[in-house]
């Protein structure tokens, strides 16, 4: 069952659709040496919020709460795509407690460490 398949209540709907889309495309062979440690279901989900510009906070209970992965793997996976350049964050002030994080997508350099053609426009907005 993909986990998309869950209840999306906790993300925006484009944000489940973009999921669906970028993991049907990213599950290309010529993206098996980025797998072991990017190209995972956690890794397209971080891809699809940062598309959509969703809270990480988000990102992680909507994870947690379909089984796909542990806070710990997620903070893993959006490190290493911070790294690699792809996903930025930028701080949202809350009312109460500390700084909420809005995962950003980086287009120059997806479209140049995936590079996908016009398929994955829709995608990325």
């Amino acid at each position: 069952m993909h986990p998309a398949e869950h209840e999306p209540e906790i993300l925006g709907h484009n944000t489940i659709q973009d999921f669906i889309k970028l993991s049907k495309l990213l599950s290309d062979h010529k993206y098996t040496m980025l797998k072991p440690n990017t190209i995972d279901m956690v890794a397209i989900l971080l891809l699809a919020a940062a598309i959509n510009e969703e809270l990480f906070f988000d990102v992680v209970a909507w994870g947690e709460h379909t089984r796909l992965a542990s806070k710990a793997t997620f903070s893993r996976r959006k490190d290493f795509l911070e790294n690699l350049g792809v996903i930025y964050e930028e701080n949202v002030r809350a009312q109460y407690g500390r700084p909420r994080i809005r995962l950003r997508l980086n287009n120059e350099k997806f479209r140049e460490l995936f590079k996908l053609g016009d398929e994955a426009a829709e995608a990325r907005g």
